[in-house]
């Protein structure tokens, strides 16, 4: 009767626990980021009668076990996501899939992890969580790729600060270039050294009559054949000649019309030439009469073919530099025009004004001419066992022994999951699941107080058996 307070005790005391890890999952409903917990028990050492073994003259006994109560062992984790909500807040991210984000001094060191994605600067333009601790990421190199070489470290964004110009070296034209127009104009935006803003215009005109095709007639009754650039006659079975198309490149300043500068150069590829139709006749001389009489004729004629323009490349004087303008994907079809241009290089000179965390976690800096460029990508860590990380509050976490090392590395690299930029990972508690569990507890700790007075009333009587 005694050694049945002391279970119920225990049950009590488990069931007490149990409560306020649940208590707690329900507070944090609307935590960002948080993970619930699940209260773990387990029984407590039996007494024990050992077993007997049978012989000849009697069966064996099994053994007997009473137990001593619960315990209460502690919680385990849930990892799993929470539901992630768009916000547009620059500041904020989510990781949707495994890892941690890194935090720690301003040094890197005191590191610990989270996977709360509410992030802000600071007064010296840091990226920091709402701890003041700071958000640790990589710098990118000259390819825009993380730099894994060197630890991350702190991000300090250069709000304020200005990037010179970039003079605009290469470019293309892309479309197609109609044949039934005889001149076509596109303006596309480069920049000088000195980053300023202006406008290039190519002008492509068609060249309309590769050979003359009134051939004059010799002395000797014979045509005289045109020739080519080396003085060689071109045949009537082949008539082909290279042909030189003629580009004007127009660079005008804007508001400056004494920055005017004419460009003509020659594009050295050949344009395909068209065969003519061909006539024959058969003609009968009347010596009688003195009359020639057509009997037969015939035309013969070729199909015509779509060319492609095979382009190539026209370097442009500009500004002492050469701008390289590549032509090899444009295409001389009989539709319409669809002439653009893409991948100009350069930038004008330029102040950064605000940031953002993009998708995978690269930091973004807009500056004053609209464009953007990033800077550096935030660390995320991984575990191999993440059951071994502790809490410790605002959401962090530190490794145990148990955890293992992490690996600390960019978003969908060895394991880790994407970053989702302007969006926030909600809790992952079930309020559903966490009201059961809290009437299940209830009543496991109503139980055991039932059976302390029971044995109350137990007690009790048997006090009264002296009387």
């Amino acid at each position: 009767m005694i050694k049945s307070l002391y279970t119920s005790i225990s049950g009590m005391s488990a069931m007490q626990n149990a409560l306020s890890v649940t208590s707690n999952n329900i507070a944090n409903a609307q935590t960002v980021g948080y993970k619930k917990q699940k209260a773990v028990f387990d029984d407590l050492l039996y007494n024990n009668t050992v077993g007997a073994k049978g012989d000849d003259t009697k069966a064996g006994t099994n053994p007997k076990s009473i137990g001593n109560g619960v315990k209460f062992s502690g919680t385990s984790t849930d990892y799993n996501g929470g539901s992630i909500t768009m916000t547009g807040i620059n500041g904020q991210v989510a990781i949707e899939g495994n890892g941690f984000f890194v935090v720690g001094d301003s040094q890197g060191n005191g590191v610990q992890y989270t996977r709360k994605g509410t992030f802000g600067k600071s007064e010296n333009n840091y990226i920091v969580n709402g701890e003041g601790q700071y958000v640790l990421a990589y710098k990118l190199d000259e390819d825009g790729k993380p730099d894994t070489s060197h630890p991350a470290g702190p991000i300090s964004i250069p709000l304020g600060s200005a990037i010179d110009g970039e003079v605009s070296s290469k470019g293309s034209l892309i479309g197609n270039l109609s044949r039934d127009n005889k001149k076509i104009i596109h303006d596309f935006p480069v920049f000088n050294k000195s980053g300023d803003n202006i406008t290039m215009r190519v002008q492509i005109e068609q060249v309309t009559e590769l050979v003359d095709p009134d051939l004059p007639i010799g002395a000797d009754g014979k045509p005289i054949l045109p020739k080519d650039d080396k003085g060689n006659p071109i045949k009537p079975e082949k008539v082909e000649k290279p042909v030189p198309g003629k580009y004007k490149y127009t660079v005008l300043t804007r508001n400056n019309s004494k920055n005017e500068k004419e460009f003509t150069p020659i594009a050295d590829d050949k344009a395909p030439g068209e065969k003519k139709p061909t006539l024959t006749k058969t003609l009968e001389f009347d010596p009688i009469t003195g009359k020639l009489t057509r009997t037969d004729e015939a035309v013969v004629r070729d199909p015509v073919t779509k060319e492609v323009i095979k382009g190539g490349q026209v370097d442009i004087p500009f500004g002492g530099d050469t701008f390289k303008l590549n032509l090899s994907q444009l295409t001389n079809l009989p539709t319409k025009d669809t002439l653009d241009h893409k991948d100009v290089n350069g930038r004008a000179a330029a102040v950064a004004m605000d940031y953002k965390i993009s998708d995978n976690g690269y930091v973004m800096v807009t500056y004053s001419d609209n464009s953007t460029r990033a800077v550096s990508q935030l660390a995320v860590a991984t575990f191999k066992n993440q059951d071994g990380l502790m809490k410790v509050g605002n959401g962090n976490y530190v490794p145990t022994a148990s955890a293992g090392d992490p690996f600390i590395g960019v978003a969908e690299q060895n394991g880790a999951g994407k970053i989702i930029g302007g969006a926030q990972e909600g809790s992952n508690v079930d309020l559903s699941v966490e009201f059961v569990d809290l009437m299940l507890y209830q009543r496991g700790f109503q139980g055991n107080a039932k059976v302390i007075k029971v044995s109350d009333d137990v007690l009790n009587e048997v006090v009264n058996l002296i009387r």
